[in-house]
């Protein structure tokens, strides 16, 4: 399963960077395009921070912090890579990968990140946040790696009292 899951996360890198360079080609000002009845919009939009724009303008801290936990997170993948265990904390952490990856490229690369995902909402706080491919990698691998997780303590504790269990009988 780990090397299918790394080339799973493969496919979705250069995805990502494949509609990243597409959407670079549109014109600025494009009209967005709408999808599926209007629900999923598609634009260009350059992100210069963190998620939301955060510390857009502080280039060095944003580069810093995603160059950091980029390298932590390819520490920490490749120990599940060579761990007979953790085989979905592998599979959170190769998403999470992917969506690093990818987004990292941008940043070091262009300058910024390009997002190109919309979705349609009644307040246009919300309407105007805008995704990548390598976004919902991030956020998909980051609920796997906490599922893993929290199966792992659920695991644990149902080992000790079925243990307890034993004992009294």
């Amino acid at each position: 399963m780990k090397k299918w899951m790394t080339g799973f996360a493969a496919v979705l890198l250069g995805a990502d960077l494949f509609c990243k360079y597409r959407t670079e080609q549109k014109a600025d000002g494009e009209k967005e395009k709408e999808l599926f009845g209007g629900k999923v919009l598609i634009r260009k939009v350059h992100n210069h921070g963190f998620a939301l724009n955060v510390l857009s303008g502080e280039d060095r801290i944003v580069k810093g912090g995603s160059l950091l936990a980029g390298i932590l997170l390819l520490c920490y993948h490749v120990k599940l890579f060579f761990s007979k265990k953790g085989t979905w904390k592998f599979a959170g952490t190769s998403l999470m990968l992917a969506g690093a990856l990818s987004n990292l490229y941008d940043r070091f690369r262009r300058g910024y990140v390009v997002d190109y995902i919309g979705f349609a909402a009644a307040d246009p706080q919300i309407r105007k946040i805008t995704f990548n491919i390598g976004d919902f990698c991030l956020m998909a691998g980051a609920a796997v790696l906490a599922a893993a997780q929290a199966a792992r303590s659920v695991t644990k504790e149902i080992r000790k009292e079925v243990k307890k269990q034993r004992k009294t009988l």
